[in-house]
Protein backbone atom coordinates (compact mmCIF):
# COMPACT_ATOMS: atom_id res chain seq x y z
CA UNK A 1 0.00 0.00 0.00
CA UNK A 2 2.83 2.68 1.02
CA UNK A 3 4.25 1.44 -2.51
CA UNK A 4 1.51 2.66 -4.18
CA UNK A 5 1.14 6.03 -2.32
CA UNK A 6 5.06 6.47 -3.09
CA UNK A 7 4.10 6.36 -7.04
CA UNK A 8 1.36 8.15 -6.95
CA UNK A 9 2.82 11.05 -4.90
CA UNK A 10 6.09 10.62 -7.39
CA UNK A 11 3.81 10.96 -10.58
CA UNK A 12 1.88 14.25 -9.57
CA UNK A 13 4.95 16.20 -8.92
CA UNK A 14 6.52 14.75 -11.95
CA UNK A 15 3.43 16.21 -13.78
CA UNK A 16 3.61 19.35 -12.22
CA UNK A 17 7.17 19.75 -13.21
CA UNK A 18 6.82 18.24 -17.14
CA UNK A 19 3.92 21.23 -17.51
CA UNK A 20 6.34 23.95 -15.36
CA UNK A 21 9.35 23.32 -18.09
CA UNK A 22 7.20 22.98 -21.27
CA UNK A 23 5.05 26.22 -20.63
CA UNK A 24 8.17 28.39 -19.86
CA UNK A 25 10.52 26.80 -22.34
CA UNK A 26 9.07 24.73 -25.23
CA UNK A 27 5.30 26.16 -25.66
CA UNK A 28 5.39 28.43 -28.75
CA UNK A 29 4.87 31.97 -27.77
CA UNK A 30 1.28 33.92 -28.49
CA UNK A 31 1.57 36.53 -30.82
CA UNK A 32 -1.15 39.38 -30.41
CA UNK A 33 -2.04 41.83 -32.76
CA UNK A 34 -3.39 45.21 -32.25
CA UNK A 35 -5.31 46.60 -35.10
CA UNK A 36 -6.25 50.55 -35.26
CA UNK A 37 -9.34 51.48 -36.35
CA UNK A 38 -7.82 54.71 -38.01
CA UNK A 39 -4.28 55.32 -39.09
CA UNK A 40 -1.35 55.71 -36.23
CA UNK A 41 -0.83 59.87 -36.22
CA UNK A 42 1.52 61.62 -34.35
CA UNK A 43 0.41 62.94 -30.42
CA UNK A 44 0.98 66.68 -31.42
CA UNK A 45 -1.84 66.28 -34.70
CA UNK A 46 -5.25 66.87 -34.69
CA UNK A 47 -6.66 63.54 -36.83
CA UNK A 48 -10.46 63.72 -38.56
CA UNK A 49 -11.20 60.50 -40.86
CA UNK A 50 -11.99 61.74 -44.63
CA UNK A 51 -15.37 60.78 -46.00
CA UNK A 52 -13.52 58.68 -48.43
CA UNK A 53 -12.60 56.69 -45.76
CA UNK A 54 -15.65 55.70 -44.34
CA UNK A 55 -18.94 54.82 -46.14
CA UNK A 56 -21.75 57.47 -46.76
CA UNK A 57 -23.79 56.05 -44.10
CA UNK A 58 -21.29 55.95 -41.32
CA UNK A 59 -20.42 59.66 -42.42
CA UNK A 60 -24.23 60.54 -42.44
CA UNK A 61 -24.63 58.86 -38.82
CA UNK A 62 -22.02 61.03 -37.61
CA UNK A 63 -23.07 64.33 -38.94
CA UNK A 64 -26.90 63.33 -37.75
CA UNK A 65 -28.79 66.02 -35.79
CA UNK A 66 -31.69 64.53 -34.65
CA UNK A 67 -32.80 67.49 -32.20
CA UNK A 68 -34.24 69.60 -34.28
CA UNK A 69 -36.85 66.70 -35.65
CA UNK A 70 -37.53 66.10 -32.64
CA UNK A 71 -37.98 68.70 -31.13
CA UNK A 72 -40.42 69.95 -34.22
CA UNK A 73 -43.03 66.54 -33.96
CA UNK A 74 -42.95 65.95 -29.97
CA UNK A 75 -45.34 68.47 -29.35
CA UNK A 76 -47.71 67.03 -31.64
CA UNK A 77 -48.20 63.54 -30.38
CA UNK A 78 -51.07 63.10 -28.10
CA UNK A 79 -51.53 60.16 -25.18
CA UNK A 80 -55.48 58.30 -25.77
CA UNK A 81 -57.00 56.46 -23.53
CA UNK A 82 -60.08 54.08 -24.62
CA UNK A 83 -62.64 54.00 -22.01
CA UNK A 84 -65.50 50.65 -21.98
CA UNK A 85 -68.15 50.77 -19.61
CA UNK A 86 -68.05 47.26 -17.65
CA UNK A 87 -71.56 45.23 -17.43
CA UNK A 88 -72.61 43.26 -15.27
CA UNK A 89 -76.14 41.16 -14.70
CA UNK A 90 -78.72 42.48 -13.11
CA UNK A 91 -80.40 39.30 -11.49
CA UNK A 92 -80.10 35.46 -11.63
CA UNK A 93 -83.21 35.56 -14.20
CA UNK A 94 -81.03 38.55 -16.43
CA UNK A 95 -77.96 36.49 -16.71
CA UNK A 96 -79.39 34.00 -18.67
CA UNK A 97 -81.57 36.64 -20.91
CA UNK A 98 -77.85 38.33 -21.03
CA UNK A 99 -79.53 42.08 -19.90
CA UNK A 100 -76.91 44.12 -18.37
CA UNK A 101 -76.85 47.72 -17.43
CA UNK A 102 -73.45 49.48 -17.46
CA UNK A 103 -71.37 50.77 -14.91
CA UNK A 104 -68.95 53.46 -14.71
CA UNK A 105 -66.39 53.79 -17.80
CA UNK A 106 -62.86 52.01 -17.12
CA UNK A 107 -59.35 52.52 -18.37
CA UNK A 108 -59.41 49.07 -21.29
CA UNK A 109 -56.43 50.62 -23.29
CA UNK A 110 -54.33 53.45 -24.39
CA UNK A 111 -52.21 54.47 -27.24
CA UNK A 112 -50.90 57.56 -29.00
CA UNK A 113 -52.00 60.10 -31.80
CA UNK A 114 -51.20 62.78 -33.51
CA UNK A 115 -52.63 66.56 -34.10
CA UNK A 116 -53.51 66.79 -37.39
CA UNK A 117 -54.73 70.33 -37.85
CA UNK A 118 -55.09 73.14 -34.95
CA UNK A 119 -58.15 73.38 -34.68
CA UNK A 120 -58.48 69.79 -32.68
CA UNK A 121 -58.43 66.73 -35.38
CA UNK A 122 -56.48 63.71 -34.31
CA UNK A 123 -55.03 60.58 -36.03
CA UNK A 124 -54.83 57.45 -34.29
CA UNK A 125 -55.04 53.71 -35.07
CA UNK A 126 -58.12 52.07 -34.97
CA UNK A 127 -57.32 49.15 -32.84
CA UNK A 128 -56.57 51.84 -30.11
CA UNK A 129 -59.61 53.25 -30.06
CA UNK A 130 -62.13 50.30 -31.12
CA UNK A 131 -65.09 49.31 -28.73
CA UNK A 132 -64.43 52.71 -26.94
CA UNK A 133 -67.59 54.05 -25.00
CA UNK A 134 -65.79 57.42 -24.52
CA UNK A 135 -62.21 58.64 -26.02
CA UNK A 136 -60.20 60.57 -23.71
CA UNK A 137 -56.61 62.87 -24.89
CA UNK A 138 -54.33 64.45 -22.88
CA UNK A 139 -51.68 66.78 -24.33
CA UNK A 140 -49.16 68.60 -22.45
CA UNK A 141 -51.20 67.88 -18.77
CA UNK A 142 -54.48 69.26 -20.92
CA UNK A 143 -57.31 66.29 -21.05
CA UNK A 144 -59.89 66.12 -23.62
CA UNK A 145 -62.98 64.36 -24.41
CA UNK A 146 -62.73 63.55 -27.74
CA UNK A 147 -65.72 62.91 -30.53
CA UNK A 148 -64.88 60.14 -32.77
CA UNK A 149 -65.35 61.26 -36.24
CA UNK A 150 -64.59 58.08 -38.42
CA UNK A 151 -62.42 55.18 -38.95
CA UNK A 152 -60.84 53.05 -41.53
CA UNK A 153 -60.23 49.64 -40.11
CA UNK A 154 -58.81 48.56 -43.36
CA UNK A 155 -55.99 50.38 -43.09
CA UNK A 156 -56.12 50.59 -39.23
CA UNK A 157 -56.76 54.67 -38.50
CA UNK A 158 -59.22 56.39 -36.80
CA UNK A 159 -59.83 60.24 -36.44
CA UNK A 160 -60.69 62.40 -33.79
CA UNK A 161 -61.80 65.68 -33.14
CA UNK A 162 -61.35 67.56 -29.69
CA UNK A 163 -62.57 70.93 -28.43
CA UNK A 164 -59.66 73.07 -28.96
CA UNK A 165 -57.86 75.71 -31.27
CA UNK A 166 -54.16 76.93 -31.40
CA UNK A 167 -52.62 72.99 -31.27
CA UNK A 168 -49.62 72.21 -32.15
CA UNK A 169 -50.22 70.27 -35.57
CA UNK A 170 -47.35 68.86 -37.75
CA UNK A 171 -46.17 68.79 -40.50
CA UNK A 172 -47.25 66.41 -43.06
CA UNK A 173 -44.50 65.32 -45.81
CA UNK A 174 -44.90 63.10 -48.43
CA UNK A 175 -44.36 59.64 -47.89
CA UNK A 176 -43.78 59.13 -51.99
CA UNK A 177 -40.10 60.47 -51.16
CA UNK A 178 -39.19 57.79 -48.60
CA UNK A 179 -36.59 55.53 -49.73
CA UNK A 180 -35.11 52.39 -48.26
CA UNK A 181 -32.21 53.63 -46.34
CA UNK A 182 -33.40 57.25 -45.11
CA UNK A 183 -33.20 58.04 -41.39
CA UNK A 184 -36.79 58.10 -39.45
CA UNK A 185 -38.07 58.56 -35.91
CA UNK A 186 -40.92 57.50 -34.34
CA UNK A 187 -42.64 59.57 -31.85
CA UNK A 188 -45.17 57.99 -29.34
CA UNK A 189 -46.70 58.78 -26.13
CA UNK A 190 -46.80 55.57 -24.33
CA UNK A 191 -48.39 55.00 -20.87
CA UNK A 192 -48.71 59.16 -20.70
CA UNK A 193 -45.33 59.51 -20.28
CA UNK A 194 -43.59 62.11 -21.98
CA UNK A 195 -43.26 62.04 -25.48
CA UNK A 196 -40.50 59.38 -26.62
CA UNK A 197 -38.12 59.47 -29.85
CA UNK A 198 -36.75 56.68 -31.17
CA UNK A 199 -34.32 56.50 -33.91
CA UNK A 200 -33.78 54.03 -37.26
CA UNK A 201 -34.10 53.53 -41.10
CA UNK A 202 -36.83 52.68 -43.61
CA UNK A 203 -36.05 49.03 -43.74
CA UNK A 204 -38.88 48.51 -46.70
CA UNK A 205 -41.45 49.69 -48.22
CA UNK A 206 -44.51 47.66 -49.71
CA UNK A 207 -44.51 44.34 -50.65
CA UNK A 208 -40.51 44.91 -50.08
CA UNK A 209 -41.33 44.11 -46.79
CA UNK A 210 -42.95 40.46 -47.91
CA UNK A 211 -40.12 38.46 -45.94
CA UNK A 212 -40.89 39.82 -42.68
CA UNK A 213 -44.73 40.10 -42.73
CA UNK A 214 -45.38 36.22 -41.87
CA UNK A 215 -49.44 36.46 -42.46
CA UNK A 216 -49.67 39.82 -40.90
CA UNK A 217 -52.43 41.78 -43.70
CA UNK A 218 -50.30 44.54 -44.86
CA UNK A 219 -49.58 45.85 -48.29
CA UNK A 220 -49.09 49.12 -48.14
CA UNK A 221 -46.79 49.77 -45.41
CA UNK A 222 -43.53 51.35 -44.57
CA UNK A 223 -41.56 48.81 -42.41
CA UNK A 224 -39.09 50.39 -40.35
CA UNK A 225 -36.45 49.41 -37.33
CA UNK A 226 -36.98 51.80 -35.31
CA UNK A 227 -38.15 50.81 -31.77
CA UNK A 228 -42.29 50.87 -31.85
CA UNK A 229 -43.69 49.29 -28.56
CA UNK A 230 -47.12 48.61 -28.16
CA UNK A 231 -48.21 52.24 -26.11
CA UNK A 232 -46.58 53.90 -29.33
CA UNK A 233 -49.13 52.56 -31.71
CA UNK A 234 -50.75 56.16 -33.52
CA UNK A 235 -47.60 57.56 -32.91
CA UNK A 236 -45.93 59.60 -35.80
CA UNK A 237 -43.49 58.17 -38.44
CA UNK A 238 -41.21 61.60 -39.00
CA UNK A 239 -38.37 62.31 -41.46
CA UNK A 240 -34.87 63.87 -40.61
CA UNK A 241 -36.82 67.48 -41.27
CA UNK A 242 -39.28 66.32 -38.52
CA UNK A 243 -42.33 66.01 -41.17
CA UNK A 244 -44.80 63.30 -40.91
CA UNK A 245 -44.66 60.27 -43.36
CA UNK A 246 -46.59 57.61 -41.54
CA UNK A 247 -48.70 56.45 -38.94
CA UNK A 248 -47.09 53.83 -36.69
CA UNK A 249 -49.57 51.21 -36.32
CA UNK A 250 -48.04 47.55 -35.76
CA UNK A 251 -45.22 45.72 -34.41
CA UNK A 252 -44.49 41.64 -35.18
CA UNK A 253 -43.30 40.20 -32.63
CA UNK A 254 -44.18 36.90 -31.03
CA UNK A 255 -43.84 38.30 -27.35
CA UNK A 256 -45.67 41.75 -28.08
CA UNK A 257 -42.66 43.94 -27.25
CA UNK A 258 -39.91 45.74 -29.91
CA UNK A 259 -38.27 42.15 -31.85
CA UNK A 260 -36.30 44.50 -34.69
CA UNK A 261 -39.35 45.79 -36.79
CA UNK A 262 -42.76 47.80 -37.06
CA UNK A 263 -45.04 49.19 -39.26
CA UNK A 264 -46.46 52.18 -40.40
CA UNK A 265 -49.27 53.77 -42.45
CA UNK A 266 -47.77 56.08 -45.28
CA UNK A 267 -48.97 60.00 -44.84
CA UNK A 268 -50.01 59.91 -48.34
CA UNK A 269 -52.49 57.46 -47.51
CA UNK A 270 -53.32 58.96 -44.41
CA UNK A 271 -54.11 62.16 -45.51
CA UNK A 272 -56.65 60.95 -47.90
CA UNK A 273 -58.24 58.80 -45.47
CA UNK A 274 -58.09 61.99 -43.02
CA UNK A 275 -60.39 64.31 -45.26
CA UNK A 276 -62.89 61.94 -46.54
CA UNK A 277 -63.58 60.85 -43.11
CA UNK A 278 -63.97 65.06 -42.49
CA UNK A 279 -66.05 65.47 -45.21
CA UNK A 280 -67.61 61.88 -45.82
CA UNK A 281 -67.89 59.82 -42.76
CA UNK A 282 -66.66 57.57 -45.11
CA UNK A 283 -63.44 57.05 -47.28
CA UNK A 284 -63.88 57.30 -50.97
CA UNK A 285 -62.05 53.90 -52.39
CA UNK A 286 -60.84 54.66 -56.30
CA UNK A 287 -60.77 51.41 -58.38
CA UNK A 288 -59.13 50.83 -61.34
CA UNK A 289 -60.95 46.87 -62.66
CA UNK A 290 -58.24 46.14 -63.08
CA UNK A 291 -56.32 42.79 -61.89
CA UNK A 292 -52.35 42.99 -61.17
CA UNK A 293 -49.33 40.44 -60.93
CA UNK A 294 -45.58 41.66 -59.56
CA UNK A 295 -43.12 40.40 -62.16
CA UNK A 296 -40.80 37.50 -61.54
CA UNK A 297 -38.47 35.60 -63.88
CA UNK A 298 -41.08 32.83 -64.03
CA UNK A 299 -44.15 35.00 -64.83
CA UNK A 300 -41.36 37.40 -67.37
CA UNK A 301 -40.71 33.53 -69.13
CA UNK A 302 -43.60 32.83 -69.25
CA UNK A 303 -45.53 35.88 -70.80
CA UNK A 304 -42.81 36.44 -73.16
CA UNK A 305 -41.70 39.40 -71.58
CA UNK A 306 -37.93 41.21 -71.84
CA UNK A 307 -37.82 43.28 -68.52
CA UNK A 308 -39.10 42.80 -64.87
CA UNK A 309 -40.11 46.20 -64.59
CA UNK A 310 -43.65 47.18 -63.76
CA UNK A 311 -46.81 45.50 -62.78
CA UNK A 312 -48.39 42.73 -65.16
CA UNK A 313 -51.95 43.31 -65.96
CA UNK A 314 -53.60 39.75 -65.20
CA UNK A 315 -57.25 40.85 -66.22
CA UNK A 316 -59.32 43.76 -66.99
CA UNK A 317 -63.21 44.36 -66.15
CA UNK A 318 -65.20 45.04 -68.58
CA UNK A 319 -66.61 48.61 -68.88
CA UNK A 320 -64.48 49.59 -66.20
CA UNK A 321 -61.74 52.01 -65.57
CA UNK A 322 -59.30 50.46 -66.66
CA UNK A 323 -60.84 48.85 -69.60
CA UNK A 324 -62.36 52.17 -70.78
CA UNK A 325 -58.89 53.72 -71.27
CA UNK A 326 -57.89 50.80 -73.09
CA UNK A 327 -55.83 48.82 -70.69
CA UNK A 328 -55.91 44.98 -72.14
CA UNK A 329 -54.53 41.77 -70.91
CA UNK A 330 -51.30 41.09 -71.16
CA UNK A 331 -50.02 44.75 -70.94
CA UNK A 332 -47.44 46.06 -68.29
CA UNK A 333 -48.25 49.07 -66.56
CA UNK A 334 -44.64 51.17 -66.21
CA UNK A 335 -45.79 54.68 -64.51
CA UNK A 336 -49.00 56.46 -63.26
CA UNK A 337 -48.71 60.70 -62.78
CA UNK A 338 -45.09 59.85 -63.75
CA UNK A 339 -44.68 57.98 -60.64
CA UNK A 340 -42.74 54.31 -61.68
CA UNK A 341 -44.50 51.12 -60.54
CA UNK A 342 -42.52 48.34 -60.11
CA UNK A 343 -45.03 46.38 -57.81
CA UNK A 344 -48.27 45.59 -57.04
CA UNK A 345 -48.26 47.33 -53.84
CA UNK A 346 -46.66 50.39 -55.05
CA UNK A 347 -49.45 50.98 -57.78
CA UNK A 348 -51.85 50.22 -54.93
CA UNK A 349 -50.57 52.92 -52.91
CA UNK A 350 -50.95 55.57 -55.42
CA UNK A 351 -54.35 54.46 -56.16
CA UNK A 352 -54.73 54.82 -52.65
CA UNK A 353 -54.41 58.05 -52.06
CA UNK A 354 -56.80 58.68 -55.35
CA UNK A 355 -60.28 59.17 -55.13
CA UNK A 356 -63.24 58.13 -57.76
CA UNK A 357 -63.54 60.99 -60.38
CA UNK A 358 -59.84 61.42 -60.28
CA UNK A 359 -57.94 61.59 -63.85
CA UNK A 360 -54.26 59.44 -64.05
CA UNK A 361 -51.94 59.45 -66.48
CA UNK A 362 -50.72 55.91 -67.14
CA UNK A 363 -47.37 54.49 -69.36
CA UNK A 364 -47.80 51.07 -70.39
CA UNK A 365 -45.99 48.74 -72.50
CA UNK A 366 -48.04 46.77 -75.11
CA UNK A 367 -45.50 44.63 -77.62
CA UNK A 368 -42.47 46.20 -77.37
CA UNK A 369 -43.69 49.59 -77.58
CA UNK A 370 -44.83 51.89 -74.71
CA UNK A 371 -48.65 53.75 -74.64
CA UNK A 372 -50.03 56.33 -72.67
CA UNK A 373 -53.33 56.79 -71.71
CA UNK A 374 -55.69 58.58 -69.45
CA UNK A 375 -57.85 56.46 -66.95
CA UNK A 376 -60.72 58.46 -65.29
CA UNK A 377 -60.98 56.12 -61.40
CA UNK A 378 -64.68 54.70 -60.30
CA UNK A 379 -66.17 54.31 -57.22
CA UNK A 380 -66.97 50.41 -56.23
CA UNK A 381 -70.52 51.22 -57.67
CA UNK A 382 -68.88 51.59 -61.34
CA UNK A 383 -69.14 55.24 -61.61
CA UNK A 384 -67.02 58.26 -60.76
CA UNK A 385 -69.56 59.98 -57.70
CA UNK A 386 -69.28 60.56 -54.19
CA UNK A 387 -70.60 57.59 -52.21
CA UNK A 388 -72.37 58.77 -48.46
CA UNK A 389 -74.38 55.72 -47.33
CA UNK A 390 -73.59 53.50 -50.29
CA UNK A 391 -70.14 53.30 -49.25
CA UNK A 392 -68.66 49.78 -49.49
CA UNK A 393 -66.42 48.27 -46.67
CA UNK A 394 -63.19 46.35 -47.82
CA UNK A 395 -65.08 43.11 -46.65
CA UNK A 396 -67.93 44.33 -48.79
CA UNK A 397 -65.63 43.28 -51.84
CA UNK A 398 -63.63 40.20 -52.79
CA UNK A 399 -61.91 38.34 -55.44
CA UNK A 400 -61.83 34.78 -55.84
CA UNK A 401 -59.10 33.57 -57.81
CA UNK A 402 -60.42 30.22 -57.46
CA UNK A 403 -63.10 31.83 -59.42
CA UNK A 404 -61.40 34.30 -61.61
CA UNK A 405 -64.29 36.74 -60.67
CA UNK A 406 -64.77 39.62 -58.06
CA UNK A 407 -67.66 40.06 -55.96
CA UNK A 408 -69.40 42.57 -53.90
CA UNK A 409 -72.11 43.16 -51.74
CA UNK A 410 -75.42 44.97 -53.04
CA UNK A 411 -75.77 48.89 -51.76
CA UNK A 412 -78.53 49.75 -49.62
CA UNK A 413 -80.24 52.13 -52.21
CA UNK A 414 -80.04 48.63 -54.82
CA UNK A 415 -81.76 46.31 -52.35
CA UNK A 416 -84.24 48.97 -51.84
CA UNK A 417 -84.58 49.21 -55.71
CA UNK A 418 -84.68 45.29 -56.52
CA UNK A 419 -86.66 45.03 -53.34
CA UNK A 420 -84.21 42.51 -52.15
CA UNK A 421 -82.46 41.46 -48.25
CA UNK A 422 -79.57 40.50 -49.80
CA UNK A 423 -77.93 40.02 -52.65
CA UNK A 424 -73.77 39.54 -54.03
CA UNK A 425 -72.99 41.06 -57.29
CA UNK A 426 -70.46 40.08 -59.79
CA UNK A 427 -68.68 42.95 -61.29
CA UNK A 428 -65.79 40.90 -63.15
CA UNK A 429 -65.16 37.69 -64.69
CA UNK A 430 -62.16 36.86 -65.61
CA UNK A 431 -62.60 35.05 -69.62
CA UNK A 432 -59.41 33.08 -69.75
CA UNK A 433 -59.44 31.79 -66.26
CA UNK A 434 -61.47 30.67 -63.17
CA UNK A 435 -64.32 28.84 -62.86
CA UNK A 436 -66.76 30.90 -62.93
CA UNK A 437 -66.20 31.58 -66.61
CA UNK A 438 -68.06 27.71 -67.34
CA UNK A 439 -70.88 29.00 -65.57
CA UNK A 440 -73.92 31.17 -67.09
CA UNK A 441 -73.16 34.30 -65.11
CA UNK A 442 -72.56 37.38 -66.57
CA UNK A 443 -70.68 40.49 -65.21
CA UNK A 444 -73.69 42.49 -63.43
CA UNK A 445 -75.65 39.32 -62.60
CA UNK A 446 -76.57 39.22 -58.60
CA UNK A 447 -76.60 36.25 -56.55
CA UNK A 448 -79.62 36.28 -54.80
CA UNK A 449 -79.26 32.70 -52.81
CA UNK A 450 -77.55 29.68 -53.24
CA UNK A 451 -79.53 26.17 -52.56
CA UNK A 452 -82.26 28.40 -51.28
CA UNK A 453 -80.08 29.91 -49.53
CA UNK A 454 -79.49 33.68 -49.20
CA UNK A 455 -76.27 35.33 -50.49
CA UNK A 456 -75.44 37.61 -48.49
CA UNK A 457 -71.26 38.15 -48.23
CA UNK A 458 -69.10 37.85 -50.98
CA UNK A 459 -66.30 35.67 -49.40
CA UNK A 460 -68.90 33.25 -48.22
CA UNK A 461 -70.28 32.68 -51.74
CA UNK A 462 -67.05 32.24 -53.33
CA UNK A 463 -65.81 29.55 -50.58
CA UNK A 464 -69.32 28.06 -50.73
CA UNK A 465 -68.90 27.78 -54.69
CA UNK A 466 -65.68 26.32 -53.93
CA UNK A 467 -65.83 23.70 -51.70
CA UNK A 468 -69.65 22.22 -53.00
CA UNK A 469 -69.82 18.75 -54.77
CA UNK A 470 -73.17 17.85 -56.00
CA UNK A 471 -76.37 19.36 -57.45
CA UNK A 472 -76.90 22.86 -56.79
CA UNK A 473 -79.37 25.72 -57.43
CA UNK A 474 -77.95 29.28 -57.88
CA UNK A 475 -80.83 32.18 -57.83
CA UNK A 476 -79.64 35.05 -59.69
CA UNK A 477 -81.11 38.00 -61.12
CA UNK A 478 -79.27 38.88 -64.75
CA UNK A 479 -78.13 42.10 -66.05
CA UNK A 480 -81.13 42.69 -68.00
CA UNK A 481 -83.65 42.41 -64.42
CA UNK A 482 -85.05 39.04 -65.47
CA UNK A 483 -85.00 36.36 -62.39
CA UNK A 484 -83.12 33.07 -63.06
CA UNK A 485 -82.79 29.76 -61.72
CA UNK A 486 -79.26 28.01 -62.80
CA UNK A 487 -78.97 24.45 -61.95
CA UNK A 488 -75.50 22.36 -61.94
CA UNK A 489 -74.19 19.57 -60.76
CA UNK A 490 -70.51 19.95 -58.72
CA UNK A 491 -68.49 16.74 -58.92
Amino acid sequence: MKNVLKLVVVAFISGLAGAFVYQNFMAPKEIREVIREVPAVQANEDYYPSKDLISNLDYAAANLDFRNAAEKSIHSVVYIINKQRSRRSMSFLDFFSRKEIPTEQMPIGSGSGVIYSSDGYIITNYHVIKGADAIEVQHEKRTYEAELVGTDPNMDIAVLKIKANNLPAIEIGKSANAKVGDWVLAVGNPFNLTSTVTAGIVSAIGSDANAVRENFPIELYIQTDAAINPGNSGGALVNIDGELIGINTSIISRTGSYAGYGFAVPSDVVVKIVEDLKKYKVVQIAYTGVELADINSDLARQEGLNSLNGVFVKSVQRDGASDNAGIRSGDVIRMINNSEVNSKSKFDEIVSSLSPGDKVLVAYERGGRMRETTMTLENALGNTEILGSDALKAEDIYFSDFLGAELRVLTRSELEDLRLKVGVKVTSINKERGFLRRLDLEEGDIIVAINRRGAAQPKAVANYLEKYYGRIYIDIIDRNGRDRTLTYTFQ
